[in-house]
């Protein structure tokens, strides 16, 4: 017997066919998970099947990439020379381990809490982490997460993700932001 389609999971599915970037939290600017009819489930199951991208690339906040989004966006971010020594050494970790929690990623680089967190949101932001599964669900509406590599996250998608325009995503970000906006954003190297 099939088990019925989640709602929101459609929702989300079908938002990001025709976009490339919603935000979690509510935002006067961008669209974000509760009003495109997603939820907490939906999204991290998402993550978890490699259609979307878990990012920090709006003004450092949790934003998701489509596939097509996130190809189109690594032209623009990928700066090694952003990185600090901390979050070198945890990439080195992930590229290592393939995947881990905030915990040991703390440990097994001998980081601060907070010195991992800014780490770990660093290379979120430039797209060399991301979700790759749920790690320790806290409540129906919370979870923790196992991070890996963005190449790690690439591999593992079914379809065969083809390099993107670079146009692409100004297109993408201009749907729903002023030129301004986007050229800010999408600073080249």
């Amino acid at each position: 017997m099939r088990e019925p389609a989640d709602p929101a999971r459609e929702a989300l599915k079908q938002y990001f066919s025709q976009n490339g970037l919603l935000l979690c939290n509510e935002n006067t600017k961008l669209p974000f998970l509760d009003l495109v009819g997603g939820s907490w489930n939906a999204i991290v199951s998402l993550m978890e099947s490699g259609d979307v991208f878990y990012s920090r690339f709006y003004k450092n906040r949790v934003t998701y990439l489509s596939r097509e989004f996130y190809l189109a966006l690594k032209p623009f971010r990928r700066r090694a020379e952003k990185l600090t020594p901390q979050s070198e050494r945890l990439l080195a970790f992930l590229e290592v381990a393939g995947e881990a929690n905030a915990e040991q990623m703390q440990n097994a680089c001998m980081l601060e809490k907070r010195a991992q967190t800014e780490a770990l949101n660093l290379l979120v932001s430039e797209l060399f982490v991301t979700v790759l599964r749920r790690d320790v669900t806290i409540h129906e509406s919370w979870c923790t997460f196992c991070y890996g590599t963005a190449q790690r996250w690439e591999e593992k998608q079914i379809t065969q993700l083809t390099t993107q325009d670079e146009r692409e995503a100004e297109q993408v970000l201009l749907r729903q932001l002023s030129q301004k906006q986007v050229n800010s954003l999408l600073k080249s190297r």
